[in-house]
């Protein structure tokens, strides 16, 4: 067998075929988005960097206070780095002139959309908490924009590579989707919580339609799909070095930074759970999002930068000059205006109507930042490679012009598009949660308080009619519990289920039967009994080891000590049937 390299891969042969190659391009350097050292602490380190400041928190302060220091933190910066969109789109004149109705109809849909549930839930006495149920969209909406930004910056360090344009896209993209992919299953929480989502305030059944019990082997099967990427792709790398093409150490860094944080701080690891026992997803899904924002920060302050440089593109009067003067001073007070906006708009009222118009502000901000940064951070367009690049080198070749993508928007049919991937999936989610409203899900553990209180007071028929509506509740959270423990084995969800099936097993078998004057079936409680002993074992053992809670719905206030005690009563009725049943 030859041991000579080949010029490619052949699975690659059929794009490079099409695409004449360049000569050697090793000397060409590398490109940044601020400059290398403002580059690597803001973009590229990142995710390490925030990483380890969270960790440090966990080791200044005890769990709760870190946790709620990191989500605070991470809420008003995520609303501040939406200010910098609207900069960058209401700036750039020519853009808007180009777009105009893409623009200024935008966020008509939305606050129209928010301003008027908001009345609706002022005017009937809803709960404000009611309007959360919309961000579900946005929710499903984060993790791709999140993606598509990682890949953005990709491609922006990999200007300055002269190999096939389309191939190493391609390479750039296949790596990104991957990785990404396999973490956000393998974390386990976050689909858990968007299911749980939906299906209690859509309500959409998702979460009980989809075979979940298949979903181990998918995230196996997407880590292994991520290792042969990686794989293809250092075969890839190694061809372009071969052939002379650019290879971006920043390109590289950026991605093994990003997926190496993301994938310790999103899925459950041993090594992150010995550092700060009470980590959890949430802790690091905000901690990953704060480097998003310093990143956005970067790339908007840069393009609007080279932006203020060419007249008739940028607005005049203060945009210009702001942008035109740049310095330290400029910057802290771009960093600090966005900071406000977040503050402001993040901060609880006491006054509905105000805390009304804060939310409609803030799902619209969300709303327009993601519909915007679709459509406006495309670097294949010649006007961001110019502006994003080093100012001595040209756009690529192959580089397409905003101005010559398309005719001009015309009002109707941008509002037809919003209308059909915005305002639908929204009407869909609400008509769903004003079902929900208006017959809100019961809570099964009062239900059962209520039985025993009537049975005690010797309202036998009451008490039996509240101990069969207790029983259906049950009956109806038991399918969905057991497939959000499946997919989020958390303390939290274990200890719920552990209560929940022994509850609902007394009632079917017990209490029930003995309601109606029929006999009891005590051996298939126990068989509950035993299963209910054993996710209660392991979600006390787990509590213990990640510092969580075991309260959950119904039992808000439950003690590590009240678990205990029930453990030790489910127990004794295994070993003395005999045993009168504990109150649970």
């Amino acid at each position: 067998m030859s041991s000579v390299i080949p010029p490619f891969p052949p699975a690659l042969a059929p794009l490079e075929a099409q695409v004449q190659l360049p000569a050697a391009r090793h000397s060409l350097r590398q490109d940044w988005v601020l400059n290398p050292v403002q580059d690597w602490l803001l973009i590229i380190a990142a995710p390490v960097l925030v990483v380890a400041a969270a960790l440090l928190l966990f080791r200044l302060f005890d769990a709760a206070q870190a946790t709620t220091l990191i989500l605070t933190v991470h809420v008003v910066f995520t609303v501040a780095h939406h200010l910098p969109t609207f900069i960058r789109v209401y700036g750039d004149v020519e853009l808007l002139r180009r777009y105009r109705w893409r623009f200024v109809l935008a966020p008509a849909l939305p606050v129209a959309f928010s301003v008027s549930l908001l009345l609706f839930l002022n005017t009937h006495q809803y709960p404000l908490e009611y309007f959360l149920y919309a961000y579900i969209f946005l929710a499903l909406w984060d993790p791709w924009h999140f993606l598509r930004q990682h890949y953005g910056f990709m491609r922006i360090y990999d200007r300055a590579n002269t190999a096939p344009r389309v191939l190493a896209a391609r390479m750039d993209w296949w790596l990104c989707a991957t990785w990404f992919v396999f973490i956000m299953l393998a974390s386990g929480a976050w689909l858990a919580g968007i299911l749980e989502d939906l299906n209690a305030t859509a309500p959409i059944p998702a979460l009980l339609m989809l075979p979940l019990q298949w979903l181990p082997r998918l995230t196996d099967g997407l880590g292994t799909m991520a290792v042969l990427v990686s794989v293809a792709y250092a075969v890839y790398t190694a061809w372009c070095w071969r052939n002379g093409y650019f290879i971006s150490v920043a390109k590289l860094a950026l991605c093994a930074a990003t997926f190496g944080a993301m994938y310790f701080a999103y899925a459950p690891n041993p090594w992150m759970l010995s550092l700060a026992p009470a980590w959890s997803f949430k802790v690091g899904f905000a901690a990953i999002g704060l480097v998003h924002m310093t990143q956005y920060l970067a790339v908007v302050w840069r393009y609007n930068r080279r932006l203020a440089a060419q007249p008739g593109r940028a607005r005049s009067g203060w945009f210009a000059r702001l942008h035109a003067r740049g310095g330290w001073l400029t910057v802290a007070a771009y960093v600090a205006v966005c900071i406000a906006y977040g503050e402001v708009i993040t901060t609880p009222q006491t006054n509905d109507w105000i805390m009304s118009a804060l939310l409609a502000v803030g799902f619209t901000s969300t709303l327009l930042h993601y519909y915007f940064d679709g459509f406006i951070w495309k670097v294949r367009h010649r006007q961001n490679q110019e502006n994003l690049g080093s100012s001595d080198r040209p756009p690529a070749a192959e580089a397409i012009s905003w101005w010559s993508t398309r005719q001009r928007d015309s009002a109707a049919h941008t509002v037809a598009r919003q209308l059909l991937y915005i305002a639908l999936p929204l009407l869909v989610l609400t008509f769903g949660a004003v079902a929900v409203w208006s017959d809100p899900p019961a809570n099964y553990v009062a239900q059962m308080h209520r039985a025993q209180g009537l049975s005690q007071q010797g309202a036998a028929a009451a008490a039996a009619a509240e101990a069969q509506v207790a029983y259906e509740s049950m009956q109806a959270r038991l399918p969905v519990l057991t497939q959000l423990a499946l997919l989020d084995p958390s303390p939290t969800r274990e200890a719920e289920l552990a209560y929940l099936i022994y509850n609902q097993s007394h009632y079917q078998h017990i209490v029930l039967p003995a309601l109606a004057g029929q006999s009891t079936d005590a051996t298939v409680h126990r068989a509950n009994i035993a299963r209910a002993v054993g996710l209660l074992e392991r979600a006390l053992h787990d509590a213990g080891l990640r510092q969580q809670p075991l309260a959950h719905p119904g039992r808000e206030q439950l003690s590590r000590a009240d678990a205990e005690y029930t453990l030790d009563a489910w127990r004794l009725k295994l070993s003395s049937p005999s045993q009168a049943e504990p109150s649970t």
